[in-house]
């Protein structure tokens, strides 16, 4: 019987485009930089992201890490500043490089009338390869908060999917075995090969390819109006 069901975000709920690699975007983000004391080129700037996150990646004794996009800002600002910086100023620098770089952004067609269901016959919680500092504003701006009792974020733990420590956390967080939970996502190589190897029904979205180095998902959908019943029929 599934009681438990988990949702990837960016790709699966949200669809979105963004560009950072745009020098827009950091020339934007200097000249805001500089009205809180942070004087730094948009080349500077844009290198300087660039290398933090590398860097990160690096030092990670991870074998699939993450990088808190939190800590690189604040490092740039205190590189660059001339004073302590608030953690209100870093997430306002952090989430306006967001805005600068969304190209499009909305949930996917179908994903608000599957949740109002889902929500009520199911306990359902996110497990996402996302930054902390944009995710969790970005679910609200969506109105997706309401549909989940928490979310489960790489970027708070240092380690992404398919690592199955991310997807055993939630499990553990809704009091469900591996045999009561579904995960849906849209990401062959992570969101599959995860999922299936922390033991749970794993239902592809999207276009992406089905099968990958041995795992197969157990539904595929393209439209969130067959959701329900896909899960009914797991039942």
């Amino acid at each position: 019987m599934k009681k438990a069901v988990f949702f990837d975000i960016y790709g699966t709920l949200i669809d979105i485009i963004t560009d950072e690699h745009d020098l827009r975007v950091y020339e934007m983000l200097a000249r805001h930089l500089s009205y809180h004391s942070v004087y730094v080129s948009p080349e500077n700037l844009k290198n300087a992201y660039f290398e933090g996150v590398q860097e990160c990646l690096k030092q990670s004794m991870e074998p699939h890490p993450d990088v808190d996009v939190y800590d690189i800002f604040s490092h740039i600002m205190k590189r660059y500043g001339n004073k302590e910086y608030s953690r209100c100023a870093v997430v306002n620098a952090a989430t306006l490089f967001r805005a600068l770089t969304m190209r499009r952004f909305c949930a996917f067609e179908g994903v608000y009338d599957a949740m109002e269901v889902l929500s009520k016959k199911y306990k359902t919680a996110i497990i996402s390869d996302a930054q902390w500092v944009f995710t969790e504003p970005e679910i609200a701006m969506l109105g997706l908060d309401r549909f989940f009792k928490f979310w489960i974020l790489s970027s708070r733990l240092g380690y992404r999917k398919p690592d199955t420590r991310l997807f055993n956390l939630a499990m553990e967080r809704l009091e469900a075995t591996p045999e009561e939970s579904v995960y849906i996502g849209d990401n062959s190589a992570r969101d599959l090969v995860g999922a299936k190897k922390a033991g749970m029904t794993f239902i592809l979205f999207g276009n992406g390819g089905v099968n990958y180095e041995g795992f197969q998902p157990d539904r595929h959908f393209r439209d969130y109006s067959d959701l329900i019943n896909i899960l009914e029929d797991l039942q």
